[in-house]
């Protein structure tokens, strides 16, 4: 198979967001897995991870991304993303998922909001838990998103929290609301944005 071809042979091109351009040899994901049960809280993913657990890319993915988290979350694990707004962004959103369904829960929602209903330059965090949202956390010291701008984030899963910090400096920190980390095993992001890299290490 050329590299200029739509889908691996290996994955059948089930992970659009990393083997569009591979040829199978190439190909660094696992064979794909039977849809799970709405009771299964690996959402279809192998729970292993990946070979090794080691550091893991994905380049230029479609939007919306939906992507397996390499190895799970647990402290020490840390995610990075790079992109650049749209033009005429008004809001995107990065979700961390327990499956990667509509009403999974959401262990961490950051909702980047540049001007969407009232807000205007807002970065929310918050948790969807059971089906119900919590209480949100809006104090921020500094808004670091603009439109047409380039990005890079860093998440940071400790003990009892996450860290973020955007273009090499700190930006919050939100305490987790789910426990067992592991539970969470997906990333979600939409909205005004074109994602250049994400990287789980």
């Amino acid at each position: 198979m050329s590299k200029t071809s739509k889908k691996c042979r290996r994955c059948k091109g089930l992970h659009e967001c990393v083997c569009q351009t591979v040829d199978a040899s190439q190909c660094t994901m696992p064979p794909p897995t039977p849809p799970a049960g709405p009771n299964d809280s690996s959402g279809g993913y192998p729970t292993t991870g990946y070979p090794g657990g080691g550091p893991y890319r994905i380049y230029d993915p479609p939007m919306p991304v939906i992507a397996p988290i390499s190895g799970g979350i647990f402290p020490g694990k840390m995610i990075f993303i790079s992109g650049v707004l749209n033009p005429n962004a008004a809001r995107f959103t990065i979700n961390f998922m327990c499956g990667p369904y509509d009403g999974s829960d959401i262990a961490l929602h950051c909702d980047v909001r540049l001007r969407f209903g009232s807000d205007v330059n807002v970065f929310v965090r918050n948790s969807l838990l059971g089906g119900g949202w919590g209480g949100e956390e809006r104090p921020c010291p500094y808004f670091p998103f603009v439109p047409n701008g380039s990005f890079d984030m860093i998440i940071l899963a400790e003990k009892d929290k996450f860290k973020i910090a955007v273009n090499n400096q700190h930006l919050v920190e939100y305490g987790h609301r789910l426990q067992p980390l592991k539970k969470i095993d997906t990333m979600k992001i939409m909205g005004d944005v074109r994602i250049n890299q994400i990287r789980f290490q």
